[in-house]
């Protein structure tokens, strides 16, 4: 039960803090799929309207096959470790980003001020997304030397 709330859990807080965001904006009622592509905040947000069930999905398994595997093997290491993986979180975060950005920036429209920009907000919606994400696997990760409450009694 614990791996399943794991792997659901992180996952749809982070969603939510994510659909709270965009459903409560004043664009979000005017969006439009074929805004979708411009490199712009409302097109990421009519792509996130659009798209939620299946970037759910992509998030489930991420986290399912990569997240917490790894979460479980980082956890018990040293809080060396812990913030070297941070680290190479944030570069990945960085990578993604970059390309992300890079595929749906218009170099003959905008200039690269455009695509740094994308790439710096790409980056933020990543890393807010993973905080969340990490926070919550903490809270329900089960720390060293912590037990867990018995339910049955012996008379």
């Amino acid at each position: 039960m614990r791996k399943l709330l794991k792997v659901l859990l992180p996952t749809f807080v982070g969603f939510i803090v994510y659909f709270t965001a965009v459903r409560y904006s004043s664009v979000y009622f005017t969006l439009r799929i074929d805004e979708m592509g411009e490199g712009t905040i409302t097109a990421f947000m009519a792509y996130y309207r659009y798209f939620l069930p299946l970037l759910f999905t992509v998030a489930v398994l991420t986290q399912l096959l990569i997240v917490v595997p790894v979460w479980d093997r980082i956890f018990l290491k040293s809080n060396t470790g812990k913030f070297i993986s941070l680290g190479i979180l944030y570069l990945i975060c960085q990578l993604f980003a970059a390309g992300i950005s890079y595929a749906i920036w218009d170099s003959h429209q905008s200039g690269v001020k455009h695509w740094i920009k994308v790439c710096v907000f790409m980056t933020a919606v990543q890393m807010v997304y993973w905080t969340v994400n990490l926070f919550v696997l903490y809270l329900l990760t089960k720390k060293p030397g912590q037990t867990e409450a018995v339910s049955d009694t012996k008379e």
